[in-house]
């Protein structure tokens, strides 16, 4: 890609910003936060650029005006003096602005100026600096390399597809001879732009008919000043914030770790909880079991006491709360009221039968009876004295 097609591709976006709504978004917007600021620190920090505007006359003599929201003017470069002795009016005119150096703007009258509506295809927007160069000779009697030429977009109609625009040109014979001798003096205008004619004071359109490869490079130094001073304060609130940010994730995690090992800790005291539970729960089941437990040397000692002599035991089992115990008596009958009559024993009966044994000639017994738990606790506390 050549020189020329970067700058028609940076002139075309250039074109599609200003026809965009985002200018005048921005131009509102800017307005709207100025206002917020008092006018003195205003006037300070939002100073308007400085410009000279270049107004050509018929008698071929040049008048030299401030630009701005007050214009004023300043000189009136005569057509037959000479240029040495203009170019020091001329610095004397650049150094009068404290602001820096001025824009320079070549400000032709509208009456010089080729006016024209231009519709193309909306899809040529992309290219549309390269197919107004190609196509103008189709608007216009002349050739791309004939004038120089600005367009502005009026408007877009989507549903038919055009695109409309405002084309101004002037051939570049007659603003050339203005450009010699701009230079004579050491004045390299970086616009070409057009004055409206009727006005006691100049009011330029704000256009460019100058080809932007031949526009020299402006800056303004204060404005540029004050853009890397807004920068940096961006940066350093961005930065900011982003510190506050990283400090507030590093709490957050700081907490949530923190968090974390209190719940670590908050779960092993619940399990050991929850383990001496089960341990004072297994204690006391089995407290509680030997308590309903009868004990069993007690109920043997009961059971030696009450039976005589004549009874023999072949079989004692002690069940739950109950005794179950089988053998030989001579009358039996009598076994369940000497049981019945004890302090541990209680509702006593026989189980199945009474048989008499064939080889002893006794009565043959089975019986069971309650074990009265609390009694045998108590005689047991009694006498182990607790």
């Amino acid at each position: 890609m050549n020189q020329s097609a970067i700058n028609d591709y940076w002139a075309d976006v250039v074109a599609r910003y200003r026809a965009s709504p985002l200018p005048g978004f921005l131009r509102w917007w800017g307005g709207e936060l100025s206002s917020l600021i008092p006018d003195s620190l205003r006037q300070r920090l939002v100073q308007p650029r400085p410009a000279v505007w270049l107004l050509p006359a018929e008698d071929g003599s040049l008048a030299v005006w401030a630009g701005g929201e007050a214009p004023e003017h300043l000189d009136t470069f005569g057509p037959s003096e000479d240029a040495g002795l203009l170019r020091d009016r001329w610095s004397a005119v650049a150094r009068s602005f404290e602001e820096g150096n001025p824009e320079v703007r070549l400000c032709l009258p509208e009456d010089d100026i080729l006016q024209c509506p231009v519709e193309l295809p909306l899809a040529v927007e992309s290219g549309l600096q390269q197919a107004l160069r190609y196509q103008l000779d189709q608007f216009t009697p002349f050739q791309a390399d004939q004038v120089y030429y600005a367009h502005e977009v009026t408007g877009r109609d989507s549903a038919h597809g055009r695109l409309k625009l405002a084309l101004r040109l002037v051939p570049v014979s007659s603003v050339d001879r203005w450009r010699e001798r701009l230079a004579a003096i050491g004045v390299r205008p970086h616009a070409i732009d057009v004055a409206a004619s009727g006005e006691e004071t100049p009011s330029p359109l704000g256009v460019n008919l100058l080809p932007e490869a031949e526009r020299p490079p402006y800056v303004y130094k204060r404005a540029r000043l004050n853009w890397m001073l807004a920068a940096g304060l961006v940066a350093m609130l961005v930065l900011v914030m982003a510190q506050s940010i990283y400090l507030r994730e590093r709490s957050v995690d700081q907490l949530q770790a923190e968090v974390d090992s209190l719940r670590e800790q908050s779960e092993t005291v619940v399990a050991l909880q929850r383990q001496l539970e089960d341990s004072l729960t297994a204690a006391n089941f089995l407290a509680e079991l030997r308590r309903r437990q009868p004990v069993v040397i007690q109920v043997l000692d009961e059971v030696t006491r009450l039976l005589p002599d004549d009874i023999w035991l072949q079989q004692l089992q002690v069940r739950d709360n109950e005794l179950h115990m089988q053998g030989l008596a001579d009358g039996s009958q009598r076994l369940i009221d000497l049981i019945n009559d004890s302090e541990l024993l209680d509702d006593a009966e026989f189980r199945g039968s009474v048989n008499v044994d064939q080889a002893t000639g006794r009565e043959r017994f089975a019986t069971r009876a309650q074990i009265q738990t609390g009694r045998a606790r108590n005689a047991a506390v009694a006498e182990s004295g607790e």
